[in-house]
């Protein structure tokens, strides 16, 4: 008789299960509730004392049943989702205007901050490797023993197993800021030696220089009231006060209009375009240094004008040759080819970039799009021999699956 019913108990099991197949961890626990609870309503005659010997076999059952009905379900990779949505590998997420949330099934989360681009290149059981490409994430990373959680950001990695943490990655200048609010966390890349963060510290690197390790608790502003008292320089020979020249300087400051430099980091792209466009475009791209043209071709792509883009990042290359302004913009017309459709261009321009500058902080990420392109246009003999120069230099970077998958068995 008891084992009748257990026999019905697991093809129950099994039947809820295989409805709810796309249910978080939560979710099971309560069709498992459910379950359990109806089959202790069920009445039959029995001895009392039987009644906790039958649960304890129920709930032994009712586990046992549970994995051999998802063989191999502690070892799938994990799940995620965009706000309310599926999320998929090598999708791209670009918050704009507001945050984008990810949450992923064993619990952690990602939320992308305004003007911010990511994206999941892998996920396995045990967690999951992100780029960044610009723009800052606050992240919570449920901690378990396998963990292994990776942010990429230019040439650096910050390797993760249960913390919370934000990252913030600026390509114009190639700086990473990390900062730590829990658990710890260690950065790697770009020749460095591994860094070690733990919670309260915050870590600035350059892809060009190490800024330092900084601790997060800065020194508070002094207060108006610890102020020294200092004498009143009024206006005792004609001459204009302290005052006045505060409110001078505060009104020239009001009326002056934002640099396009200004509106771009603000996420402002749009108004920004706009006032360079009110100077002169072409004018701009004459007289602008390298730095600030690789921030206008970055300006203009965000605001919608791959025209204006190219025509910056070209200007970059044809007034600084041979400078790192020129090479990362090799890269960004690889970018913005690619973005266009034009994947034959852009192939072009990253190979350009990693021919220039093989060590260069972007190097990786040009041999991972490039990676990406070879296999978008059927290129196979190619796509094999960047996929085997990945792996050589990258072996664990975020395209290491992708180019595993291009190699010969």
């Amino acid at each position: 008789m008891k084992s009748h019913r257990l026999q019905a108990l697991g093809a129950q099991l099994r039947d809820d299960l295989a409805r709810h197949e796309d249910v978080d961890r939560v979710s099971e626990a309560r069709i498992r509730r459910q379950l359990l609870a109806r089959v202790a309503g069920a009445k039959a005659p029995r001895p009392r004392w039987s009644y906790g010997l039958l649960a304890a076999g129920v709930l032994a059952a009712a586990a046992a049943l549970f994995f051999w009905a998802a063989p191999g379900a502690q070892h799938e990779p994990l799940r995620f989702w965009i706000e309310d949505r599926t999320g998929h590998v090598d999708e791209w997420v670009t918050a704009r205007e507001a945050e984008q949330s990810l949450r992923f099934s064993d619990g952690s989360s990602i939320v992308a901050g305004p003007h911010t681009t990511t994206r999941v290149m892998q996920i396995s059981p045990d967690g999951a490797h992100l780029t960044l490409e610009r723009g800052h994430i606050d992240a919570h990373v449920v901690h378990r023993d396998a963990s292994r959680w990776q942010v990429a950001a230019g040439p650096f990695v910050v390797h993760v197993t249960g913390t919370r943490f934000r990252v913030t990655w600026d390509p114009q200048t190639e700086k990473l800021v990390v900062k730590v609010t829990e658990g710890k966390v260690e950065v790697t890349g770009d020749g460095r030696p591994k860094h070690e963060l733990t919670a309260g510290s915050v870590l600035e690197l350059s892809a060009n220089a190490a800024v330092g390790l900084q601790s997060a608790l800065l020194p508070s502003e002094p207060s108006a009231s610890a102020a020294p008292n200092l004498p009143s320089a009024g206006p005792s020979n004609g001459e204009p006060s302290a005052r006045d020249e505060d409110e001078l300087r505060a009104r020239k400051t009001a009326e002056r209009k934002p640099d396009f430099r200004e509106l771009s980091t603000a996420g402002h792209y749009r108004e920004a375009l706009q006032a360079v466009e009110q100077q002169g475009f072409a004018a701009s791209c004459e007289s602008l240094g390298a730095r600030d043209l690789l921030t206008l071709g970055s300006t203009a792509r965000l605001a919608g004008s791959a025209d204006r883009a190219r025509e910056a990042y070209l200007a970059a290359r044809r007034r600084f040759p041979n400078s790192v302004e020129a090479g990362i913009s090799a890269f960004s017309l690889g970018r913005l080819a690619s973005d266009t459709g034009h994947a034959s261009d852009a192939i072009s321009w990253f190979n350009r970039y990693l021919t220039e500058q093989p060590s260069g902080p972007l190097a990786r990420e040009a041999a991972g799009r490039l990676l990406e392109l070879l296999r978008q246009t059927g290129d196979a003999a190619r796509a094999r021999e960047a996929a085997e120069s990945y792996l050589k230099r990258y072996p664990t970077g975020p395209h290491a699956a992708l180019a595993r998958s291009l190699t010969p068995k």
